[in-house]
Order: C-alpha cells, then sequence, then structure tokens
C-alpha cells in the first residue's frame, strides 16, 4: 500500500489505522533524505564561497609576499619560534601530569 491509499484509507476509516512501523520508518527516511538533501546543498555552497574567499586572498597574499620578501622571512621564523615554545610547552605539560596527579 503506497502512501496516498494510506492517507485516503485513513481518511475514511471510522477508527484510527494500526500502526505500521516500516511505514512511519519510510516515512522519518523520505523527511531525512529531503533535509539531507538541502542540508548537503547548503553546506556545498558555503564550501565554494569559503574557497572561492579564500584562493582570492591567496592571491592578493602571493602578490603582497613577492614584495615584502624580508618582513615574510622574520614572521615565518617568528612564528617557527612560537611553535617551537608552545610544542615545549605541552610536551613538559604532558609528562608532568601524571606526576601531578600522584
Amino acid at each position: 500500500m503506497d502512501a496516498e491509499a494510506r492517507l485516503a484509507a485513513a481518511l475514511g476509516a471510522a477508527a484510527a489505522p494500526a500502526r505500521d512501523p516500516a511505514f512511519t520508518l519510510a516515512v522519518i527516511r523520505a523527511a531525512e533524505a529531503d533535509r539531507f538533501k538541502t542540508e548537503a546543498l547548503r553546506s556545498m555552497l558555503s564550501s565554494g564561497a569559503v574557497a572561492a574567499a579564500a584562493a582570492c586572498l591567496m592571491l592578493l597574499l602571493a602578490g603582497w609576499t613577492a614584495v615584502n620578501w624580508q618582513g615574510v622571512q622574520g614572521g615565518i621564523l617568528g612564528a617557527g619560534g612560537i611553535f617551537a615554545l608552545v610544542a615545549t610547552a605541552r610536551l613538559m605539560t604532558q609528562r608532568l601530569a601524571p606526576a601531578a596527579a600522584r
């Protein structure tokens, strides 16, 4: 029995129809499929917009980097130093955490 025939039978009946788990599951699956389609489309559009914006910014950054290479080198070295400090601090806290828990 398809959905239209089931609806017509339910509207014409004097009492509520018996529960049909397969029909309920089919309705839930159809609703989830429709919701998934819209969510997937929305996600693809937003990801595409972010990718386009990132590509434009990368082009601008590439041009700026070519002009200001000395500053970029200093920034890379500074970022590497900060990364090394943070990595060392995390390593030390991970090693000290079991000793502090005793």
